[in-house]
């Protein structure tokens, strides 16, 4: 049996503390993966114009509600299963290993994809902006350097990403916080309009596109299960951090998608998004804050999009670790760094299928806006959510198993959640073509044929489980069990 991190870090630190991380650094790498500014400045707009316009900011509180209710339960199973596998091991421990397995190959492919349309944009965005200071680069060089950086960061122990991550995060929050101040001294309480909660504007026609943009923002908040072998106390730690990184994304974004509406006005909210695009927020922050908090805006805006790669790249190097150690993936994979501790084998592997499909795309001579970021994005989105929604019954499944006294707790909330995550699957496979924000050229079949790539994904993991019953029995039996902590259980 494979040593697990949290182990490993003690035998390389001597005192075991070092490098394990706090609550306030997990909420940091899982908040940056949910990359405020840019969840903001790229989707909002596109929520307002298309969606229900004023009313954003209730599809936001209703996805927050929903996200708090998943995270009951996700918060109670992590109290008892400490692995880096996350939703894997969630999964296979409440819906048995079959379906875990499923569950792993479509984590394979969400966070993977979901990575590299992160570094895209990083590029795009960094292109534009050093376009507008008249030097004309290939994004491509801004994607290589953007891994780079992430390489040597992923690479290293996540206690050092987490610095730089936080760091990074601050920074573009500091931003909104000083246009929303603006806003607020400018139009006091019009800045925060009673409308955007009435129940004519939350459920005014594109309701439903709006919630599946808010459900999409949230995109990266549980992943904080994922350190769960590298945390001080991870039985405490992760359920504190999950629960403060919902109620911090979801607060955050509710609040500036309303001061957004207050600034522009709640009777032409829609109106106004549409005719300004992504140029929105920036035209705001321009308006109420000046010029030079705007221009540092575009800068951070780049940043923000670099700090949510580092944090799904982090992310997702712990998922091919994970699975290397349960042996669905090389076993190669889930070797430790001798001085770091960091799964730095997997780090570099998802690294190199990274340079990989950079180097295919820059080959092909693509446009990243239009064709390589709303496919990868699109696809990691909707691939996340399905986890997040298969994880959510899993956990219902897993307490009704253990016959758990905490009626509320392990049943009633959390099915609730997984009603919302279930209805939010749905509302993206559906409307796949809109989140993707795809050109004419990939028009037609394409956004329809895409979320089947998660069948073919659950057939294969399910064929492989089989296999691996008959084949590896021992291999088999021990999925999903080798960090269970029953001593440690509230059930």
């Amino acid at each position: 049996m494979n040593t697990s991190m949290h182990e490993r870090t003690h035998a390389v630190t001597g005192d075991g503390q070092r490098r394990l991380l706090s609550v306030p650094r997990i909420v940091f790498m899982v908040v940056a993966a949910a990359a405020p500014l840019a969840s903001m400045v790229g989707t909002l707009p596109v929520s307002m114009g298309i969606g229900n316009g004023a009313g954003v900011p209730g599809a936001f509180l209703i996805a927050t509600l929903t996200l708090l209710c998943f995270t009951v339960g996700y918060a109670q199973m992590s109290r008892r299963v400490v692995n880096t596998g996350a939703f894997y091991t969630f999964v296979a421990q409440g819906a048995g290993k079959a379906v875990g397995v499923c569950a792993a190959f479509v984590a394979l492919v969400a966070y993977t994809t979901f990575m590299i349309g992160l570094l895209g944009l990083f590029a795009y965005f960094m292109d534009l902006t050093m376009m507008s200071v008249g030097v004309d680069l290939s994004w491509i060089l801004y994607a290589a350097a953007g891994m780079t950086i992430t390489a040597v960061l992923g690479y290293r122990a996540v206690d050092l990403s987490s610095k730089v991550l936080g760091a990074l995060m601050l920074a573009e929050i500091t931003v909104l916080v000083v246009f929303d101040l603006a806003v607020f001294a400018a139009k006091g309480w019009a800045a925060v309009p009673a409308a955007s909660f009435t129940v004519e504007t939350v459920f005014a026609p594109g309701f439903a596109i709006a919630l599946m943009y808010a459900y999409t923002s949230f995109v990266g908040f549980e992943s904080a299960a994922l350190y769960s072998e590298e945390a001080r106390d991870p039985v405490k730690t992760i359920p504190a951090a999950t629960y403060a990184a919902v109620l911090l994304i979801g607060g955050f974004y509710l609040l500036q998608a309303w001061i957004t509406v207050g600034a522009v006005g709640a009777a032409q909210t829609q109106e106004v998004a549409r005719a300004q695009g992504g140029e929105l927020l920036f035209g705001l922050i321009n308006q109420f804050s000046g010029p030079l908090i705007t221009a540092l805006a575009r800068v951070l805006l780049c940043v923000s999009f670099l700090a949510a790669y580092l944090a799904v790249h982090n992310a997702t190097t712990r998922y091919f670790f994970a699975l290397s150690r349960e042996r669905l993936l090389p076993n190669k994979l889930n070797q430790l760094h001798p001085k770091h501790g960091a799964p730095s084998t997997a780090s570099v592997a998802v690294s190199l299928i990274t340079v990989a499909f950079l180097a295919a795309f820059g080959m092909a001579e693509g446009d990243p806006y239009t064709s390589l970021i709303p496919i990868q994005i699109g696809l990691g989105t909707l691939g996340i959510i399905l986890l997040q929604a298969l994880a959510a019954v899993a956990a219902v499944v897993y307490f009704r198993r253990l016959r758990s006294t905490d009626f509320w707790l392990t049943l009633v909330i959390p099915t609730l959640g997984a009603a919302g995550l279930i209805v939010a699957v749905f509302l993206i496979a559906k409307n796949f073509g809109l989140l993707m924000a795809l050109d004419a050229a990939w028009k037609g079949a394409l956004p329809r044929a895409l979320p089947f790539v998660y069948l073919i994904a659950c057939l294969s993991g399910l064929a492989f489980a089989l296999w691996l019953r008959s084949k590896r029995p021992q291999v088999y039996r021990e999925l999903a069990a080798v960090r269970l902590r029953a001593d440690t259980a509230r059930a």
